[in-house]
């Protein structure tokens, strides 16, 4: 019985907190696609335990990235796979200290 009063203050005080998984809702929007190229924007909630945010194409040849600290992106020449309209993006979730805290593949029909 003595360990219940021990826990019973931890959840009470942990109730109320909520903390959102760095890139854990992503957006996408294709703004032009003409000739198998598209210019993309991506969009991600904010989170305040990540200082800055990489976000490259898989699909596209070359393989590029780019580097931001905002909570939103814009690629230019991002290209399908081979003989398909999906294009597969990464976005990688870095803290103050450069540690990664998330990744996440990103699936965009550049047709929409």
């Amino acid at each position: 019985m003595r360990g219940l009063f021990l826990i019973l203050p931890l959840i009470v005080f942990g109730m109320g907190m909520a903390y959102a998984e760095p890139l854990g809702e992503i957006q996408t929007s294709v703004l032009e696609y003409s000739n198998n190229t598209a210019t993309v924007q991506i969009t991600w909630n904010e989170d305040a335990s990540v200082s800055s945010y990489q976000i490259g194409c898989v699909s596209c040849f070359p393989n590029m990235a780019e580097s931001t600290t905002e909570s939103n992106i814009v690629l230019e020449n991002v290209t399908p796979f081979p003989n398909g309209s999906i294009a597969v993006l990464y976005g990688l979730a870095f803290d103050i200290e450069n540690n990664l805290v998330a990744a996440k593949q990103i699936f965009v029909d550049l047709t929409q």
